[in-house]
């Protein structure tokens, strides 16, 4: 599904869902359940959900946080079935399933949305629908973009945000790996360790990989935060000028840093959280009034540049 499908499926959706709500009588009462509300990533989700419902008055949603524990966002889940949500819109941060969740929404019969992460084994016959990036997809255009720019040699690391079988950062390093290995002359280096897809993560790694190579020509991280971090430490070692940054997400802080004077930081992927959660949202107000969606809704994920990120640069944004 391109972008513009995907924008005209939504806009048939918002016009279903507000049918769905139209009925002052009748209050829909939706559960949005956080693996990890505190980053601003998926703060930005959650918040956008709210944006969306604010358009109704008579739809109420009740967002958890599990604080990064899979066990309380479990049970979250099992306190909003039992406070009879109409349907769940769940941003199951780096987990990569919760049986038990799975097994309560269910029994429960009611429709969800998976927003970013889709847990493995979802198979539901209550309606579902997963939205978010094409990791794979914003990985292997970087991956290309870098490819270009060192003119098909040199030495690039990678940097993970962890752990080892996280789906996401697996699906985005992999791209990447994939087209700059595509030149024979380009050697990759997977950083040992993992950044916690973090700022202090990427710098601490990043510092750590300038003490072992003197040649490193480009560095790619799973997400923006973790090279940002790892900008910082090649600008305090006096190492900005050997190389250039690029990593998945194009958050508010890289668009801002990308169209400075003389960055080293020269490209990123759209994955918009704030997009994210209001396609989530109206996703489901579509389920509600009975709309038949496809499972899997992938959303834009493009390579964006110096001049792109003029363009999307909003510092409104949570993210």
């Amino acid at each position: 599904m391109n972008f513009k499908q995907t924008t005209g499926l939504l806009t048939a959706l918002v016009a279903m869902s507000a049918g769905a709500a139209s009925a002052e009588d009748k209050t829909l009462t939706i559960g949005m359940a956080n693996l990890l509300y505190g980053a601003p990533y998926f703060a930005g989700m959650d918040t956008a959900v709210h944006r969306e419902a604010d358009a109704y008055s008579n739809v109420e949603v009740i967002s958890t946080d599990a604080g990064f524990d899979a066990a309380k966002m479990a049970s979250d889940i099992e306190d909003l079935i039992a406070k009879g949500v109409d349907g769940l819109i769940v941003s199951a941060g780096p987990t990569e399933t919760i049986p038990s969740a799975l097994i309560a929404i269910e029994e429960a019969g009611i429709p969800v949305v998976f927003v970013d992460r889709l847990w493995k084994n979802t198979d539901l016959s209550t309606p579902w629908n997963w939205v978010g990036a094409q990791n794979d997809v914003m990985g292997n255009a970087i991956g290309e973009h870098i490819e270009e720019h060192l003119g098909g040699a040199g030495h690039v690391l990678v940097i993970k945000g962890g752990p080892a079988d996280n789906s996401i950062g697996l699906a985005r390093s992999n791209g990447f790996i994939d087209a700059v290995s595509s030149s024979a002359d380009i050697e990759v280096t997977v950083a040992p360790g993992f950044g916690n897809w973090g700022l202090d993560g990427g710098y601490t790694i990043m510092s750590d990989m300038l003490a072992l190579h003197d040649d490193l020509n480009a560095v790619f991280c799973e997400n923006d935060a973790m090279c940002l971090g790892a900008q910082k430490a090649a600008a305090d070692a006096g190492r900005s000028a050997d190389m250039v940054f690029a990593a998945s997400d194009a958050s508010k802080e890289t668009l801002w840093e990308m169209q400075q004077e003389g960055t080293n930081f020269i490209a990123t992927a759209v994955n918009d959280s704030d997009e994210i959660g209001r396609v989530g949202f109206n996703h489901l107000m579509g389920l509600l009034a009975g709309a038949k969606l496809p499972n899997i809704t992938p959303l834009y994920s493009g390579l964006v540049l110096k001049e792109e990120a003029m363009k999307r640069y909003d510092p409104s944004k949570v993210f």
